[in-house]
C-alpha cells in the first residue's frame, strides 16, 4: 500500500473557518462588555475624577446654618417658672489667600490625569490581552490538529512496518520504531488537547462565554515590518505619548507639588467671614417676672487672617518627606522610561526577525515537504528506511508547529509594540482581523 503522504493531511487541516466563526474583533467587544478587569479601571477613572471637583470646593465659598431651641425650668422660692429660647445662625467664610489650597487643585488635576493615563494603559492592555487568548486558543487548536496528523501518518507507519515484517521485507527494529513514535504521538495528542482546553478556559474568563468556533489565521500571511523602520524613532515615540510613562511622569509633577504645598504650610491664611444670627429670649422685669419677649439680631463681616508662627516642626518634616518623595518619584520615571525603552526596542526586534523567521520557516516547510517525499520515494525503490520516513514525517510536522507560532508571536509583537508607543488602537486590531478567514 503506498504511503500518504503529510502534505495531504496537513493542508486539510486548514482548509478554511468553520461556520459562525467568531472573529478577533468579536472577542475584543465581549471583552469590551465583560472583562471585569477592563470595568474596573472603567469605574476608577469615573471615581479619580472626582478629586478635582474635591479640591476646587477648598477655594470655594463655605456656607453653614445653625439653629437652637432650649427650655428652661426655674424654681424661685417655691414659685416655678419655665420659659423657652430659640435662634439661628448663618455663617459664611470665603477663602481669599490659601496657597495650599491653590496646589491642592493643581495636584487633583494631575492625578486625573494620571488616572486617564492609567485607563488608558488598561485599554491597550486589553486589545493585546484579546489577541494574546485568541492566538493562544488558535495555536492550541493547531496543536491539536498536528498532533491528530501526526499520530495517524505514524498509525500508518506502523500498520505498514507490521505487515513488512510479517512477509519479512523489514526487520522488528522497524516495528519498534513505528510503535515508539506512535505512542509520542499519542501522548501528544492528549497534552495538546489538554492545553487546549485551558487556552479556551482564559479566553472565556476574559469575554464571560465559551467561543467554540474561532476564526482561523489565513495561511501564507503577509506579515509587514514596523513603520517606521527605525528603532530609536519609536523609542523617542514611547517616551512621549507611552501611557506607563505618562503615568509616572505625572505623579512626579504631583509629588513635586507636594513639595510647595508643605513648604506654604509657613504661609498666612486670609478669609472672609461674614455671619447673621437671630435669637429670641424671654425678657424680665425688675422683679424677675416675664416681660415679653427680646430678639436679638446681629450681622457681622470681616476679614479674618491666620498666621502661622510654631507647629511643633510639622511643617518642616513634611517639607523634608516630600523632597524625599519627589526624588523617589524623578527615580521610579527614569526607570519606567528605560524599562519601556526596552519593551520597545524588544518588540521591534521580535517584528523584526519574527517576519524573517516566518519567511524562513515558511521556506523550511516546503523543504520539508519535498524532503518527505523523496524519502518516500527512496523507501520504495530500497534507498530509505522506514526510521528516515518516521524522521522526515515528524520534521515536517513540526515545521509547521514552529511556523504557526512564529506567525502568533510577530502578530503579538506588533501589537505590543504600538501598544508600548501609546498608539494602539482598535483599528490596528481590525488590521489584524483582516489577515483570518472569514
Amino acid at each position: 500500500m503506498k504511503l500518504k503522504t503529510a502534505s495531504i493531511l496537513i493542508a486539510s487541516l486548514f482548509i478554511g473557518a468553520p461556520a459562525f466563526a467568531a472573529d478577533l474583533i468579536d472577542v475584543y467587544r465581549d471583552a469590551l462588555a465583560q472583562d471585569p478587569v477592563y470595568a474596573s479601571a472603567r469605574l476608577a477613572l469615573e471615581a479619580n475624577r472626582e478629586v478635582l471637583p474635591q479640591a476646587r470646593a477648598g477655594t470655594l465659598p463655605s456656607i453653614s446654618a445653625t439653629g437652637n431651641y432650649f427650655r428652661t425650668e426655674s424654681d424661685r422660692g417655691g414659685v416655678s417658672s419655665g420659659y423657652n429660647t430659640y435662634g439661628y445662625s448663618l455663617n459664611l467664610t470665603q477663602p481669599l489667600f490659601r496657597r495650599q489650597t491653590w496646589i491642592a487643585v493643581d495636584q487633583a488635576d494631575l492625578q486625573v490625569k494620571q488616572a486617564e493615563a492609567v485607563f488608558a494603559d488598561v485599554q491597550q492592555n486589553l486589545i493585546v490581552r484579546a489577541a494574546q487568548a485568541y492566538f493562544d486558543v488558535l495555536l492550541a487548536q493547531d496543536n491539536v490538529a498536528l498532533s491528530g496528523a501526526q499520530k495517524k501518518a505514524f498509525s500508518e507507519q506502523l500498520a505498514q512496518a507490521k505487515r513488512n515484517f510479517e512477509v519479512g521485507t523489514a526487520t522488528i527494529v522497524d516495528s519498534y520504531e513505528a510503535q515508539a513514535r506512535y505512542d509520542l504521538a499519542v501522548s501528544k495528542e492528549i497534552s495538546d488537547q489538554n492545553d487546549l482546553e485551558i487556552k479556551r478556559q482564559a479566553l472565556q474568563q476574559l469575554v464571560g462565554k465559551l467561543n467554540a468556533n474561532l476564526a482561523p489565521l489565513k495561511d501564507n500571511v503577509a506579515l509587514a515590518l514596523p513603520e517606521p523602520a527605525n528603532m530609536e524613532a519609536w523609542v523617542t515615540n514611547a517616551e512621549t505619548a507611552s501611557p506607563v510613562i505618562a503615568q509616572l511622569r505625572n505623579a512626579y509633577e504631583i509629588a513635586k507639588k507636594e513639595v510647595d504645598r508643605n513648604q506654604a504650610g509657613h504661609l498666612p491664611t486670609l478669609d472672609l467671614v461674614g455671619s447673621y444670627g437671630d435669637s429670641r429670649a424671654p425678657g424680665f422685669n425688675l422683679l424677675g417676672q416675664q416681660s415679653g419677649t427680646l430678639s436679638t439680631k446681629a450681622a457681622q463681616i470681616g476679614l479674618q487672617l491666620s498666621i502661622p508662627i510654631y507647629q511643633g516642626g510639622g511643617v518642616q518634616s513634611k517639607v523634608r518627606q516630600s523632597l524625599l518623595n519627589r526624588e523617589k518619584s524623578a527615580q521610579d520615571l527614569e526607570n519606567t522610561k528605560r524599562t519601556v525603552a526596552q519593551s520597545v526596542r524588544q518588540s521591534f526586534l521580535g517584528v523584526k526577525n519574527g517576519v524573517a523567521q516566518v519567511k524562513a520557516l515558511e521556506a523550511a516547510l516546503v523543504s520539508n515537504q519535498s524532503s518527505l517525499d523523496s524519502t518516500i520515494l527512496g523507501k520504495e525503490v530500497g534507498v530509505r528506511t522506514n526510521v528516515d520516513i518516521l524522521n522526515a514525517q515528524q520534521q515536517l510536522f513540526q515545521a509547521r508547529r514552529d511556523l504557526q507560532q512564529a506567525r502568533y508571536a510577530t502578530i503579538l509583537s506588533q501589537l505590543r509594540l504600538k501598544s508600548a508607543t501609546g498608539r494602539l488602537q482598535e483599528e490596528d486590531l481590525a488590521e489584524v482581523n483582516r489577515l483570518l478567514q472569514k
